[in-house]
């Protein structure tokens, strides 16, 4: 079997070069991985765990299984589709043929989280940094011939490599803009909407709808939009950044991203009452509510997180809220992601106030909430409207929004 052994490092608080932590060994065939903290860092008396919930500092560490062999922070840190073709494509192999840990060394300084992946404890910080806002039309242009299948000049691709170590499937890539990192998510190809401003608009009417968001705009990079979002997992230091650890809703459940049959919105709430303050469950529930009123059914647990600050953990600003296209006339009836309450992943209010007690909050409240939140989600077309989202697009998003005045999105049903 081929087993690959890897130094993980951390950055911890209020420091901007990572120490090695410890050492993971994976091993392709089966799919395991391994972990064992290295006794010089246990001895510091800042030593922080690499994953809170799969690797505590004060307990044996057991082998992974899940996602492939990884464990959760290192999911969370490892690229996913976009990122894994880029580097796919920089090493000249199809994404398959590549290892989960050539994907953890080939990612660079932009990963999510504070966790750092290297052949061995002497190497040192990444030489990658970010690219700055100004090359967007580049990194654009080498993302398009990218996703189209044509050769990209090799200073483009090194651009566009620099930025990329970001989740999801569409392009985007993490520039330095304004004193800070942000996500550029791109147009892709073959889409029939303006995504970037139809996710600039969702996200600020989750703010009206008393959602915590990142700082988020939209840009014009010659005739496309841009949409960006501020990364809430750095903050700068002088020339450096500091990392805060992430944490995705998958990994706080230690779920296999294969496995969707255990993904619950409700039982996330139970860990949370575990490790986290009451304020942030009720936000949880919060966003699902909205999550079914604008019909984001991308709402998968890879797509909650939580912010690791020190030893505390919190639920992180929201992120990845676009509706999901609907055709007219086919019914309001759809299913999120994750199960919402007694009617599994139903998207209805009914389903979603069924199992208001897990997350802490009264019958009653839980009513109002939702009034709250549909009255606010019901005036969409004019919030998407004046944020340029065109009358078109806003014509082909009608569908999406068809339940709230009837059928399964009003509370009397």
């Amino acid at each position: 079997m081929t087993e690959k052994s890897v130094t993980v490092f951390i950055y911890l608080p209020w420091e901007t070069v990572a120490v090695p932590a410890g050492i993971f060994t994976h091993t392709a065939e089966s799919g395991i991985g391994t972990f064992a903290y290295g006794r010089r860092y246990i001895e510091r008396s800042n030593a922080l765990p690499v994953d809170p919930v799969a690797l505590p500092i004060d307990l044996p560490p057991q082998p992974v299984t899940i996602n492939g062999g990884l464990y959760g922070t290192f999911r969370d840190a490892a690229p996913d589709y976009w990122g894994r073709l880029v580097i796919s494509v920089g090493m000249g192999a199809p994404p398959e043929a590549v290892s989960e840990v050539d994907y953890l060394l080939a990612a660079n300084a932009t990963r999510a989280g504070n966790l750092d992946f290297r052949i061995s404890p002497q190497v040192p910080e990444p030489g990658l940094k970010p690219p700055h806002f100004s090359r967007l039309p580049d990194i654009m242009d080498a993302a398009g011939k990218l996703e189209s299948g044509g050769k990209v000049d090799r200073h483009l691709f090194q651009l566009l490599r620099q930025g990329t170590s970001m989740g999801g499937a569409r392009p985007k890539c993490t520039v330095e803009w304004e004193d800070g990192l942000w996500l550029a998510k791109f147009p892709a190809k073959g889409d029939g909407l303006n995504i970037p401003r139809i996710e600039y608009a969702t996200m600020t009417l989750a703010r009206r709808c008393g959602i915590r968001i990142p700082e988020v705009r939209v840009v014009s990079v010659g005739d496309k939009d841009v949409f960006l979002i501020r990364r809430f997992d750095r903050e700068k230091s002088g020339d450096a950044w500091l990392r805060k650890g992430f944490l995705s809703a998958l990994s706080l459940m230690q779920w296999d991203e294969r496995d969707r049959v255990l993904w619950d919105y409700p039982a996330i709430a139970d860990t949370m009452r575990r490790h986290i303050a009451a304020e942030d469950i009720r936000e949880l529930f919060r966003r699902m509510i909205f999550n079914i009123l604008v019909r984001n059914t991308d709402d998968h647990p890879r797509n909650h997180g939580f912010l690791i600050d020190n030893s505390k953990i919190s639920l992180s600003p929201a992120y990845d809220i676009v509706p999901t296209p609907a055709r007219a006339g086919v019914g309001t009836d759809f299913h999120l992601a994750m199960s919402v309450g007694d009617y599994g992943r139903q998207a209805t209010l009914k389903n979603a106030l069924s199992r208001a007690s897990r997350f802490g909050i009264s019958d009653e409240e839980a009513w109002d909430m939702a009034e709250q939140l549909r009255t606010t989600v019901c005036d969409w077309r004019e919030h998407f409207e004046a944020y340029m989202v065109s009358v078109r697009d806003s014509d082909m998003l009608t569908p999406c929004f068809d339940g709230l005045r009837t059928g399964n999105l009003k509370l009397d049903t």
